[in-house]
């Protein structure tokens, strides 16, 4: 999986002048960055251990449910083509790859002061012309993404333990909270986990009528996992193969500590995949029934050069 042990926390970057935190030249393949954790003995025992019972639940939300869209992006639209006179119809849609749930390729997010993505990769290296595949899902769609998933589910438990919070707002979440919500379900973490993070952010979007999503999509605040030393030293200690929540990006926002901030270190430091607005509410419901916080899951990623993100295209199994 890497051409050597992983280091310290401590020993990071692995090399002096690379930026913070920065794990460059760890990946034997770095097209799949952390996605190396997913060799066939860990997907092949993820599925032998988590399939018992044939039941699936998909966790991608539709393609038009945040409307209109955040962060000043492109609106999903979506046109019938009738072709008469033959009794044939047609789709021809039009999205932002980020416009719904989706993964961050190690191309969307870079170090800001050093201007730099996973590796060194600049802007120059991947605008060079329209087609460039550097840092892109590229690399991905050939094994996709299959493994064991992990669901954290912060917002039943804080409700559970009079924690009140507005779930289209800032709210930090600790990470020794995800520590103790892991404890009390008794989850046992491994190399390779998919760690899914529940905010509420969908299910409270979900009831916001028109005038308040209008109103919403001007602002940069939502729930998430809460920025700081700690939150990325167990990140990388607990060697994921990528995070995910239900929330537009994984951590909290504004930021609570912006010099600890996630996306430039998973994506660019360590080439961690980021999913983002993962509909995770009948994902939450079967794992309570069931008392059970793990599952497989399968996704498999557009397919075409210079994915930025991409639409997940993923289901649970149990």
């Amino acid at each position: 999986m890497t051409s050597k042990p992983l280091p310290r926390f401590e020993d990071l970057p692995l090399r002096q002048g690379d930026p913070p935190f920065s794990a460059w030249g760890l990946w034997e393949n770095p097209h799949l960055g952390a996605l190396n954790y997913l060799t066939d003995k860990t997907v092949l025992q993820a599925a032998k251990e988590e399939i018992q019972t044939g039941e699936r639940v998909g966790l991608n939300l539709p393609l038009d449910f945040i409307n209109p869209p955040l962060l000043g992006r492109v609106a999903f639209s979506k046109k019938m083509h009738n072709k008469a006179p033959r009794t044939v119809n047609d789709d021809i849609i039009s999205f932002n790859t980020q416009c719904s749930a989706q993964w961050d390729s190690f191309r969307h997010f870079g170090y800001q002061q050093e201007k730099v993505f996973y590796n060194g990769v600049t802007q120059d290296d991947i605008h060079r012309a329209d087609d460039t595949t550097v840092n892109g899902i590229d690399g991905w769609e050939d094994r996709g993404i299959a493994g064991r998933g992990v669901l954290v589910d912060y917002y039943a438990w804080a409700q559970k333990n009079g924690i009140a919070y507005d779930a289209t707002q800032t709210h930090p979440i600790k990470v020794d909270d995800v520590k103790s919500i892991i404890a009390e379900n008794n989850i046992k973490l491994r190399p390779g986990d998919i760690l899914f993070i529940r905010t509420g952010f969908v299910d409270s979007y979900a009831k916001m009528d028109a005038k308040a999503r209008e109103f919403y999509k001007d602002g940069h605040s939502w729930p998430g996992l809460a920025q700081s030393k700690e939150t990325l030293k167990w990140l990388w200690e607990q060697q994921f193969a990528a995070v995910a929540a239900d929330n537009p990006a994984f951590e909290v926002f504004p930021a609570v500590e912006p010099e600890y901030l996630c996306h430039p270190v998973l994506l660019s430091g360590w080439a961690t995949p980021i999913g983002e607005l993962f509909d995770l509410e009948r994902l939450a419901e079967i794992c309570a029934r069931k008392n059970r916080w793990t599952f497989f899951v399968s996704s498999a990623p557009l397919n075409y050069k210079g994915v930025v993100a991409s639409p997940p295209n993923v289901i649970a199994f149990f």
